[in-house]
């Protein structure tokens, strides 16, 4: 080995030769403890014959060599060397555990014999390679190596997944979450979802609704809080509004007729505004002043207030009422006009009497469901109770109510008017004309007096017209 050897070892080895005014000062640096800690070899001071101090730091170079030749070998990027054959795997692993100042621990499943030869190869690299072919798993803590087989590990993964799931099923981990709903009813959904208990909700689960707040307080497991989170959010969405103008009036057939209305007429070629169906409905009366055989058409109805409007100035036309409401899909409206009729009702033993009271009220329910393309369904139901006979309860007199009652269902286009009719009011007049003083006469009164019988019959007639509320 030349002299450029050793000077080359001895930077590898981080070691320092010191030459400073004529002293010479040998040092090398050996690992303890991982570290590597300069020690003083030698020193020669300066005398008068430098030839003499020369050849003892040759001497002490040469000494310095051979010390470090250990340290070479451990410095080399940490390099070894392996060769066995038909070895068992735990004596491999062990010696590598040994390398690394590591102590080692084995199950009973580490099985099996290893052939290997590693020629410079690091530790690390060494240990994954053998750990792979042995089909083995490693787990560390500090300066302890743990060995397992896969088997170990996947039925200890299998376990562990069992008795987390028996965990969940017997002891869920319940969470909290709070929803503000901004337009869908908080008690509504509420109700709907207690009733459905597995669905959405968890056997576990449970919801509040907080009226005041319209918000829904969910203790649930995290899988069905995220269903419900998302399902809500999907829930929570304005309603399209309905507007709902109604005119309630009784006309007679001809006027009726003047506004295009014909019952059962039907456009074949399609040019006509007007779409009509009939639907009769028979209704069985007591009171002989009503008959009722109810019809349904549709009609255009940009004109109708105005019509409505000039027939009720020639007095053709009675308006009732016109009422306007607004709802939502399938929310139901309502309007009623009429009296409320008082009825005594006994109570007690003693004979002590209370008063209830019936309505007798021309009422009308409408529940619209908007439908695509401008289509709405109107689930209707037309109610007209009035006061009917005079009954005699003991020394009391009480009216008995006419009640007469439809359901229907129809489709119609968002501004289309439809026409709810065929409930007659009949009522007959009776006029006596005649001049005064001479139809007292007897004989020849009747000659100057006359009696007339007039039968005044006119329909309640109902029109709705629906308009979509589009709203950003």
């Amino acid at each position: 080995m030349m002299i450029r050897d050793y000077i080359n070892m001895l930077g590898y080895c981080h070691q320092r030769l010191d030459i400073m005014a004529c002293k010479v000062q040998l040092t090398q640096y050996k690992k303890i403890n991982k570290n590597y800690q300069p020690h003083l070899i030698a020193a020669f001071l300066p005398k008068e014959n430098c030839t003499k101090n020369l050849i003892y730091f040759f001497f002490g170079l040469l000494l310095f060599v051979t010390n470090n030749v250990i340290c070479l070998a451990e410095q080399k990027n940490n390099l070894i060397n392996m060769e066995f054959q038909d070895t068992p795997v735990s004596l491999v692993l062990q010696a590598l555990a040994d390398y690394k100042q590591l102590n080692l621990i084995t199950t009973t499943e580490v099985k099996g014999n290893l052939n290997l030869r590693l020629i410079e190869v690091p530790w690390t690299q060494a240990l994954t390679i053998i750990v792979r072919m042995a089909k083995l798993k490693v787990e560390r803590e500090g300066n302890v190596m743990m060995v397992f087989s896969e088997r170990e590990i996947t039925d200890k993964e299998q376990q562990s997944a069992k008795i987390r799931d028996e965990q969940k099923i017997h002891h869920p981990k319940l969470e909290n979450l709070i929803l503000t709903l901004q337009h869908a009813n908080a008690e509504e959904l509420a109700e709907n979802l207690s009733t459905s208990h597995g669905s959405l909700i968890s056997d576990k689960g449970s919801i509040i609704a907080d009226k005041r707040t319209n918000s829904l307080l969910i203790r649930d497991i995290p899988e069905s809080l995220k269903t419900l989170k998302t399902w809500l959010k999907e829930m929570d969405f304005p309603l399209q509004k309905v507007h709902l103008a109604a005119h309630i009036v009784t006309i007679s057939s001809q006027d009726l007729h003047e506004l295009g209305v014909r019952w059962g007429f039907k456009n074949e070629e399609g040019m006509n505004p007007l779409r009509l169906n009939n639907f009769n409905v028979n209704i069985p009366l007591q009171n002989p002043a009503l008959v009722a055989g109810f019809q349904v058409a549709r009609i255009n109805s940009r004109l109708l207030d105005l019509e409505l409007s000039a027939l009720e100035q020639e007095k053709q036309v009675d308006i009732i009422a016109s009422p306007r409401l607004i709802t939502s899909h399938q929310q139901t409206a309502s309007v009623k006009q009429g009296t409320d009729i008082p009825y005594p009702v006994a109570s007690g033993t003693k004979g002590a009497t209370t008063v209830e009271f019936k309505e007798a009220v021309l009422g009308m329910e409408v529940t619209p469901k908007i439908l695509r393309n401008g289509l709405i369904t109107l689930k209707l139901k037309i109610s007209q109770n009035m006061p009917g006979m005079a009954m005699k309860r003991g020394e009391e007199e009480t009216f008995a109510i006419d009640k007469q009652e439809i359901k229907t269902q129809i489709t119609v286009k968002q501004g289309e008017t439809i026409i709810l009719g065929g409930i007659f009011q009949q009522k007959n007049n009776q006029r006596a004309y005649k001049v005064p003083g001479l139809a007292n006469i007897p004989l020849l009164g009747r000659f100057f007096k006359q009696d007339t019988n007039q039968k005044d019959r006119r329909e309640l007639v109902i029109f709705i017209t629906p308009k979509l509320i589009y709203t950003q």
